[in-house]
């Protein structure tokens, strides 16, 4: 299955895909390291304009045609 990917921030220095091929019911976590996300550079993860937490994204499957959006860590002061 094919799944849009749009990254921000400092990420988009790690990643500059703009779709990710994977197995049929694939998690966001198996998204993330087939992209070569790191973790500790995730922030909030989104599908379909819905967020993603932490602890759901091993466990929330993706679909054919889903949109992931992938944010880097909000920093600053």
């Amino acid at each position: 299955m094919r799944v849009k990917v749009r990254v921000t921030g400092q990420l988009i220095d790690i990643c500059s895909a703009d779709h990710v091929d994977l197995a049929d019911r694939a998690s966001v976590d198996q998204a993330l390291a087939q992209l070569n996300i790191p973790h500790d550079q995730v922030g909030l993860v989104s599908v379909n304009g819905e967020a993603v937490s932490k602890a759901k994204r091993p466990h929330r499957a993706l679909a054919d045609g889903d949109e992931l959006v992938v944010m880097a860590p909000l920093t600053g002061g």
